[in-house]
């Protein structure tokens, strides 16, 4: 019962976060957090990850998307978002659950990747970087010279 509890909890407050910040549109990652109910690292850390994502997310550069993969149902119904955002072809290649994957809005291009079980100061740090590599790259090549660039995207 106290699982049920903690993943309806995380449901809710993904939810919210999905809602609130897909409604921005300065988006400029668009990050795809994998789960499905039998993922043990999803259900001790969603919540604290989310609260992580969200309090990192005061700019609104980053999207974050839902994609459940728990069974063919909850994946037919991701999947409908993951293609509204043109990341289908993008997000195929990487299945693992209690992931983040980073994506370029733009380019779709992969910008980074980080396990929800990671720290509070890991999963900020990730979006950093990710954005970082949004911002500057065109091209995977790009986002190495990044950080040595001046420019304003934070």
């Amino acid at each position: 019962m106290k699982t049920l509890k903690t993943i309806s909890a995380s449901l809710i407050l993904i939810i919210a976060l999905s809602t609130s910040i897909s409604a921005q549109s300065n988006a400029k990652v668009l990050a795809v957090i994998n789960e499905a109910d039998r993922c043990q690292t999803c259900q001790h850390n969603g919540e604290r990850a989310i609260k992580t994502f969200k309090a990192n997310n005061k700019d609104g550069k980053f999207q974050f998307v839902m994609n459940n993969l728990t069974d063919e149902k909850t994946k037919k119904a991701s999947s409908e978002k993951l293609k509204q955002l043109g990341l289908t072809d993008a997000i195929a290649p990487y299945k693992g659950t209690g992931m983040v994957y980073f994506f370029n809005a733009d380019t779709k291009k992969l910008t980074g990747k980080i396990s929800i079980a990671k720290s509070d100061e890991e999963l900020a740090e990730a979006m950093k970087s990710a954005n970082k590599g949004a911002c500057c790259s065109k091209s995977p090549g790009d986002a190495k010279n990044c950080a040595a660039k001046e420019h304003s995207c934070g």
